[in-house]
């Protein structure tokens, strides 16, 4: 509806085609800054995966991925550390709802 009302309904299905081809590219980004203990590459990849999530609308994903975005600019490891497993979760959850093969 929200798509329809802002006049780019015909887009959808290119717009999650792109998640589904980008997400796996962007989750792997994010868990080789975690790897690396690089709290700017985290920022930077949590940006990332977070813009995809939340331009089709996967709210819950792109909320989590905000969190873990903030964590890696204030420099707090743990925190973002503590939240790859949900995001891994619900990244997994969104992709079997577009029905992507994993």
């Amino acid at each position: 509806m929200l798509l329809r009302e802002a006049g780019v309904e015909g887009m959808i299905g290119d717009l999650l085609e792109s998640f589904v081809q980008d997400a796996p590219l962007r989750f792997a980004a994010l868990e080789q800054a975690m790897l690396g203990e690089d709290s700017k590459a985290i920022e930077s990849a949590a940006h990332a995966f977070k813009s995809g999530a939340g331009t089709i609308r996967a709210t819950f994903l792109a909320d989590i991925l905000l969190e873990i975005e903030m964590a890696g600019r204030t420099g707090h490891l743990k925190a973002a550390g503590d939240l790859i497993e949900p995001i891994r979760t619900e990244y997994l959850a969104v992709m079997r709802e577009l029905g992507a093969q994993q």
